[in-house]
């Protein structure tokens, strides 16, 4: 990872945007262990992200997930997978917020 990584401490939240989707997993751990050493327990994370939804109906985020694995080697995820990519991190997903644009809010808490 390059360029400055640091991350403001004890904050009572952090918000991440089309952040997460740009690295594969191992570094997309990374950047929210991160964020969860600097965190104060309790701090709320936000990412606002495609997630992509269980069902087969045409989606926007399906595209940029091809998109994303082309250029970066990196994908969108659906809930279950930020859930895992989030637990590993310490924090605990505490909802998926559906927007009216083709993103979704991911929210944890830092555990």
């Amino acid at each position: 990872m390059y360029g400055d990584c640091s991350v403001p401490k004890r904050g009572d939240a952090y918000v991440l945007k089309n952040v997460i989707h740009d690295w594969p997993e191992d570094d997309a751990v990374r950047i929210l262990k991160n964020v969860r050493v600097a965190a104060r327990t309790g701090a709320r994370l936000l990412l606002c992200e495609f997630v992509i939804p269980e069902h087969n109906r045409d989606f926007h985020g399906k595209w940029v997930d091809l998109e994303m694995l082309v250029v970066a080697g990196a994908r969108e995820r659906t809930a279950a997978e930020y859930g895992r990519l989030i637990d590993q991190a310490g924090f605990r997903l505490n909802r998926v917020v559906d927007t009216a644009s083709p993103l979704s809010i991911v929210e944890a808490t830092a555990v």
